[in-house]
């Protein structure tokens, strides 16, 4: 039974449109492990357990999995795809309208400031990334301020009905955690966050480097499937600081990391780095180390968000 599902699965993903699948399932899997064997201990216990961490890790490709069955005209197939990609331009800016170490404070504003343009930008081309990232942070950091009112209501009035309460709160911000680090991993993703998503493009292209349309698939799915593991992760991995209470700058740092990635992604597939066979163990051991730190990158940065949102949630009133 297990291959079958393993078959389909994998069906799945091929099915999947390129530009919404980063670092595929064993990517997204390996950063949600990573990332919660390295959760900071002053997390509530409820997340320090094993089956809450295997839950959040399970449900880090949940939004890839999630395409299964959604027609690309359906109103999802226009929404769905664009939160998992930033098309930044080489000179650092989006669409050459806005810099992305100065992106507008809300989604809303993104669009508009395309939309108003000369050219008139779709924001639906450019993608969302970012704002997915922020409104995934703001999302937990707001579970985790309910929590603490769900907890401080059982403490003072007690009873099964505050303690269930209490259990769905728990409940809800495990799976918000699960659900939000998907786009975190997206954001370490160096195709992700760029115009040469699949291959260089009809882009000005003077280091002649790949314009292979496997590009994409080739990287963030076979190699690191076959080569990369929470094991070769884990190195990498530093230990998550607080960001700002509203982290946007942290996250614009955060996706020109990985945008800065870009050329020496394709430098290291100029070397045949990523091939499955036939490639030296130098060149392979040079990609392993790249994608092994952009996972990591992921991981960090995913840990210092909920860190972040757990931190910053006690200064939030909310009802229940």
């Amino acid at each position: 039974m297990g291959k079958v599902w393993l078959v389909v699965g994998c069906l799945i993903v091929m099915l999947l449109p390129l530009r919404a699948l980063a670092w595929g399932l064993d990517g997204h899997r390996i950063i949600g492990e990573v990332a919660v064997k390295n959760l900071p201990a002053e997390l509530p216990p409820f997340l320090q357990t094993q089956a809450a961490k295997d839950e959040i890790t399970y449900l880090g490709s949940e939004e890839d999995r999630l395409k299964i069955g959604e027609d690309e005209e359906a109103a999802w197939g226009r929404e769905w795809p664009t939160d998992h990609y930033l098309d930044v331009e080489d000179d650092g800016t989006v669409a050459g309208v806005v810099a992305l170490s100065a992106l507008p404070p809300t989604r809303d504003d993104f669009e508009q400031l395309l939309m108003n343009s000369p050219h008139h930008i779709d924001a639906y081309n450019t993608g969302f990334l970012p704002y997915a990232i922020l409104e995934g942070y703001e999302q937990v950091r707001s579970d985790f301020a309910l929590w603490r009112q769900a907890v401080a209501d059982a403490q003072a009035r007690g009873g099964d009905a505050a303690t269930t309460i209490v259990k769905y709160r728990e409940t809800l911000t495990i799976h918000d955690i699960g659900i939000f680090s998907h786009f975190v991993g997206d954001g370490s993703q160096p195709l992700h966050v760029t115009v040469h998503y699949n291959g260089w493009g009809h882009y000005p292209n003077p280091r002649n480097f790949s314009t292979d349309p496997k590009t994409h698939a080739e990287f963030e799915s076979d190699f690191v499937s076959r080569y990369v593991n929470a094991d070769t992760v884990n190195p990498f991995f530093h230990a998550p600081t607080e960001l700002t209470t509203v982290p946007l700058p942290d996250i614009e740092r955060y996706l020109a990391d990985t945008n800065a990635q870009v050329v020496p992604f394709y430098e290291l597939k100029a070397r045949a780095s990523f091939d499955l066979g036939g490639v030296g163990s130098s060149a392979r051991n040079d990609a392993i180390r790249f994608a092994s730190a952009r996972l990591a990158a992921a991981s960090q940065m995913l840990d210092s968000l909920v860190l972040t949102a757990w931190r910053t949630s006690a200064s939030l009133h909310g009802s229940d």
